[in-house]
């Protein structure tokens, strides 16, 4: 199983020796995610030349927490891709989760603790429905996802009759619009959290080999004595609460919930992982490529806006930059099928 898990991730978990280190630094300086953040860098940087006040620390505040918002869910959404699966709900599961946390506070009159706590547990048992039927009855998540893409999204509206919930406590408001030392957005420190304990997941437990052996090859792997079903279900768990926790960041940012809050986010997170490295076959990518991806499109994004750029072509960029994604990815793998037919 093991095996499994190091074709899939070659970077997981190397051994290190004299022998191999020049040839791990020079890999290092060709892989995909560090020339993904050169171009990143780049971005900055002819921005700054065109807007100076785009790298003013004011814009750096704004972006940086854009971006971990972003990173969250493209977290979450990635260990869904690594399985060979997809979520599609994102979107949908941002809005219902700042939506649901503002009806517990304002509607229910429950503390803040606590709406964070039922607000996560609605998104597990969500991710846990996602997971039981592409397990059980061998539905694709695209399929499953889309379901809920529509039915979550349909709930918020039934929900709020389309108005916003207002009225959010201003403690409530700090993980959105609070920052560390009047610097470090607090979405930026969840973000960290988050990226940490993903990163120890799959690249320090057997739980993530395991979760990279599944995408790579399902039926090898099951084979191997791995409970893929458990496996799966636990990173369509994850996604779901990744992307609660932003409906929550959402709300709180903007102090309401908004039943409109999350449209299109999917197609960012998955941009973003994609992007990074995570290939939609499953099997392959890292948290490291993940947060780059996330930085890319949050970079495109505020240089759109502090460019003046007209609103109307921001969804068109996006996209274009999802195709050039998804056309890296079938190019990487058919490098690595070219490889693997030769050696």
């Amino acid at each position: 199983m093991e095996e499994i898990a190091k074709k899939a991730n070659p970077d997981a978990a190397p051994v290190w020796s004299a022998g191999n280190l020049r040839q791990a630094v020079a890999g290092a300086f060709t892989s995909p995610q560090l020339i993904l953040l050169l171009v990143v860098i780049g971005l900055l940087i002819v921005g700054g030349v065109i807007n100076p006040r785009f790298l003013g620390v004011d814009n750096m505040k704004i972006m940086t927490r854009d971006i971990a918002i972003l990173a969250i869910a493209t977290i979450g959404v990635g260990f869904t891709i690594l399985t060979a699966g997809i979520d599609l709900s994102v979107g949908s599961i941002v809005g219902l989760g700042g939506v649901m946390v503002a009806y517990f506070m304002m509607n229910m009159q429950l503390p803040i603790w606590l709406s964070i706590l039922l607000t996560l547990i609605v998104g597990g048992l969500i991710g846990l429905a996602h997971g039981l039927f592409v397990t059980k009855l061998n539905m694709h998540g695209f399929l499953i996802t889309l379901v809920t893409l529509g039915l979550a999204r349909g709930f918020i509206l039934v929900l709020t009759n389309a108005f916003p919930i207002t009225g959010l406590p201003r403690e409530f408001a700090v993980i959105g619009q609070g920052y560390v030392a009047d610097l470090i957005p607090v979405p930026l420190v969840i973000c960290a959290v988050v990226a940490v304990l993903a990163f120890y997941l799959l690249r320090f437990t057997y739980i993530g080999r395991q979760i990279y052996a599944t995408g790579s090859n399902l039926e090898a792997a099951r084979l191997s004595g791995v409970n893929v079903d458990a496996r799966i279900i636990l990173c369509y768990i994850i996604s779901v609460v990744c992307a609660s926790i932003v409906g929550m960041i959402q709300a709180a940012r903007l102090s309401i919930g908004h039943p409109a809050a999350g449209e299109g986010y999917e197609l960012l997170a998955i941009a973003a992982c994609i992007l990074g490295g995570v290939s939609l076959m499953g099997g392959a990518g890292g948290i490291f490529g993940i947060l780059v991806g996330a930085a890319l499109i949050g970079t495109v994004q505020n240089s759109m806006v502090m460019l003046n750029i007209n609103p109307f072509w921001h969804k068109i960029v996006i996209s274009m930059v999802l195709l050039a994604a998804i056309t890296l990815d079938y190019s990487r793998r058919r490098r690595r099928g070219q490889r693997f037919s030769t050696s």
